[in-house]
């Protein structure tokens, strides 16, 4: 029985504690009072909207464009109409496109076969020549009129050997390759692309009036082909195949003969034959028509 008075009382003793803490807790009406009403909700947003656009100046944006009569709402009947009547069509722009990608109409363009020196074209007619004569591909009305100072070559590719040339090896050449209006000089023919001329005294070899034991002809006056003709005379230099200096190599132009010499700084020697010659680089425009006959 004593043990069972205990028990009660110490069930007494916690629920007297937690009547104590009751004491601490939020009531129900306290809990609800710490969180805003719907209103409540509704105004504090509208107030932070308001201070945005002020912050942003959109009301007063808005409330310039109503002072001018404006409206700021855009409906479907406030959009312009277009006429589209005028518009180019898709059609329209993919033809367009094909006519600008092909170079032209076919009123500027024409073709056929060898030089256009016929035509009677309209300036600035182009014309390909579609059997490629002599290297020349496509060409341009620049003058009035026929003949070969009516028309220029836009683009064409040629190469051309001469065979008058004197005091070479055996094999050496000199090649005049002409791309559109400009022509260079090429040297060779012998072993690793050199030039060689014979001893002077040899039988084809050809001294130079002005220097007769340091000039040599290679190409005498009026050698240089037609198509091929600088417009003024040029020279370069001549070395032996380490680069060593051994002298230049002159192009007359129309005022000198067209004629190519090679002058050396030293008598060319009679006991042996020069085998190992190097040029430095030489191109030019000409003002020659396109070269007819190779």
């Amino acid at each position: 029985m004593d043990k069972l008075k205990q028990v009660i009382q110490a069930i007494g003793v916690d629920i007297g504690v937690l009547q104590g803490q009751q004491t601490s807790f939020l009531s129900t009406s306290k809990a609800y009072e710490l969180f805003p009403t719907y209103t409540t909700l509704q105004s504090q947003m509208a107030n932070n909207i308001k201070d945005k656009h002020l912050e942003l100046g959109l009301d007063a944006l808005i409330d310039t464009k109503l002072a001018n009569g404006g409206d700021p709402f855009v409906t479907r009947s406030k959009i312009p109409t277009i006429d589209t009547s005028q518009l180019a069509s898709k059609n329209d722009l993919e033809e367009l496109k094909r006519s600008v990608g092909s170079g032209g109409s076919a009123g500027t363009e024409l073709k056929g076969q060898g030089f256009p020196y016929n035509l009677n074209a309209d300036i600035g007619t182009i014309y390909t020549d579609t059997t490629a004569k002599n290297g020349a591909v496509k060409w341009i009305k620049k003058g009035s009129g026929t003949g070969s100072n009516a028309w220029s070559v836009l683009f064409g590719d040629v190469k051309i050997k001469p065979r008058n040339i004197n005091s070479n090896q055996t094999n050496a050449y000199v090649e005049f390759r002409r791309i559109n209006s400009t022509v260079e000089i090429g040297f060779g023919g012998l072993s690793w692309g050199w030039f060689g001329i014979v001893r002077r005294g040899a039988p084809s070899y050809v001294p130079q009036g002005s220097d007769r034991e340091r000039n040599v002809v290679i190409l005498n006056v009026g050698g240089i082909p037609v198509g091929f003709r600088a417009t003024n005379s040029k020279l370069g230099i001549m070395t032996n195949d380490k680069g060593k200096r051994l002298g230049t190599f002159y192009l007359g132009g129309p005022g000198d003969g067209n004629q190519l010499r090679l002058q050396f700084d030293d008598p060319v020697p009679t006991d042996r034959d020069i085998g190992d010659l190097r040029f430095t680089d030489m191109s030019y425009i000409t003002d020659d028509p396109w070269p007819e006959t190779l």
